[in-house]
Parts: structure tokens; sequence; C-alpha cells
């Protein structure tokens, strides 16, 4: 069975008292992790997570990051923030599907006024954050499939990797094997969206089973909403993996290849047509 973490990170985000942390993080969240609510204005959308990956930079003091998934940015600008506040110097690398000069409908809040734009990463990350942060950000474009499999064969390592992105079951799968394979001996991969109840967590939900016959070290931490709120209905959180059992391991893309047809299977296994209770 997994062991839990060694300085673990649920109890110090349950035991969380920090306002310069706390405030680091949502300055950064105001700009990059507000999220639209129809109705009402745009809220936090799991600023929590800029929380838990700066108290990592803080321990672990990685040299090289990856994180898959940059969205609009809170995750890797977190990072960033982190590696100058605790000096912990560290080049991110951050994948995305969205080019980073696309526009994209954008909340965020300016000088206490909330409101949504068309804007895209270069544009809100020019105008609002500073320099000093994005000299160690690096951005790629294109999907996990391409750009993983990309920097495993360019031989690339990382200290902490970050999976933000995809979360069907074949990107879920997709992006801890690779990740895995890109792992740096004592590294430690972090994986968003733990969701048991809610139909977007099923493929995180799913391949923790199998990482934990992987890694020797698991933590599911309860995380989203829980210091910014707004509270959300069901438990959702992040799963922090470490100790790979098997250093550098190979990915077999045949088997890859049966994962993205369980994809589309458990993809129409949502439907409530499907479901064989009537009433």
């Amino acid at each position: 069975m997994a062991k839990i973490l060694e300085n673990s990170l649920r109890e110090w985000f349950q035991a969380f008292e920090d306002p310069v942390r706390r405030q680091r993080i949502w300055d950064l969240g105001l700009l990059t992790g507000l999220r639209e609510r129809k109705g009402s204005d745009p809220a936090p959308a799991n600023f929590e997570r800029g929380l838990i990956l700066d108290r990592l930079i803080e321990v672990r003091r990685p040299k090289r990051i990856l994180e898959i998934g940059t969205g609009r940015g809170l995750g890797c600008l977190s990072m960033a923030a982190a590696c100058r506040a605790h000096g912990a110097p560290a080049e991110i690398f951050t994948v995305d599907i969205t080019p980073r000069d696309r526009k994209i409908r954008w909340a965020l809040e300016l000088k206490g006024e909330k409101k949504v734009v068309h804007a895209s990463r270069d544009e809100i990350w020019q105008a609002h954050i500073d320099p000093e942060l994005l000299q160690p950000v690096h951005q790629l474009t294109g999907t996990s499939v391409q750009v993983l499999s990309k920097l495993a064969r360019d031989n690339e390592r990382f200290d902490l990797i970050f999976i933000d992105a995809g979360h069907d079951l074949f990107s879920v799968v997709y992006d801890l094997c690779y990740s895995a394979r890109l792992l740096n001996e004592g590294g430690m991969i972090l994986m968003d969206d733990f969701a048991p109840m809610e139909d977007f967590g099923i493929g995180t939900c799913m391949v923790v089973s199998h990482a934990r016959r992987w890694f020797n070290a698991v933590e599911i931490i309860e995380s989203e909403n829980v210091i910014y709120g707004p509270a959300t209905a069901t438990p959702r959180g992040m799963v922090a993996l470490s100790e790979l059992r098997a250093p550098r391991p190979s990915v077999d893309n045949l088997r890859m290849l049966w994962w993205r047809l369980a994809g589309f299977v458990v993809r129409a296994c949502e439907s409530e047509k499907l479901f064989p209770l009537r009433g």
C-alpha cells in the first residue's frame, strides 16, 4: 500500500496560516484564475493550487519544472513567484494547446473591478505581470501528446511536474505516463482535478489507482476553494505522487491505444440515457 508523503501536504494545508503567501496567490489569481459564473460576478476558481505549488517550491526547491496545461497562467506564475520568494530559482516549462497570442474570454479583477475581456496570455501577462516573474517561464504550444513525446525523445527531465490539462481518461493516462518517464529521480508529480463526484474528475480518479502501483508515496489533498472560497458542494482536490518505483520507465504506445478506446467508452457511459435504471 502506498505510504503518505513525509511532511504531509494535507496536514500543512489543513493548518494553513500564512497571510503573506495567501496574498501573493490572491493577487495572481485575480488576474489569471477567476471563473465566469452565470448571473453573477466572476469568482475564484481553485486559487488553492497556487498555495500548494508555492509550498512545494519552498520545500523541494526544484531546478526544472514542467506544467501541463497553462490555462491563463495561475499555476506557472505562482511557481515563478514562489521561486523568487523562497530564493529557489528554477526554469519553468509550461505547455498548452492554446497559443500564447490567441485571444480568449478572460475574467479578471483590476483595481477592484471584475470584468471579462477578450485577450491573449501575452497581452495580459505583459500588461499586468512583473517582467521578472516571466523570465524563467518558457511557453510551449501544442497538445500534451505532441509535446510530451518530443520532450521524452529529447531526453528532458524535470524535478516537479504539475498535470492540469485534459480531464478525459485518455489525456490523464497519457499525461501521467509520460510525466513518470520525464521525472528526475527524487522528483514529484502533482495532479489537479481529483473530483470523485464530478464527471470531469473521472479520469484522475481512475488513474490514481494505477499510480499507487508506481509511486511509493501518494497523498490526496482536498483543496479547491477551501481557503479562498466559494465553497464547493462536492469534494475536489489534488494528488501528490513521489518516490517513483522504477525510474525512467518506458511507455507502451500499443497499450496507450487501448486507453484511448477506453476513454471513448467512459465518455459514452457518462450519458444519462445509457444508465440502466429506469423510473
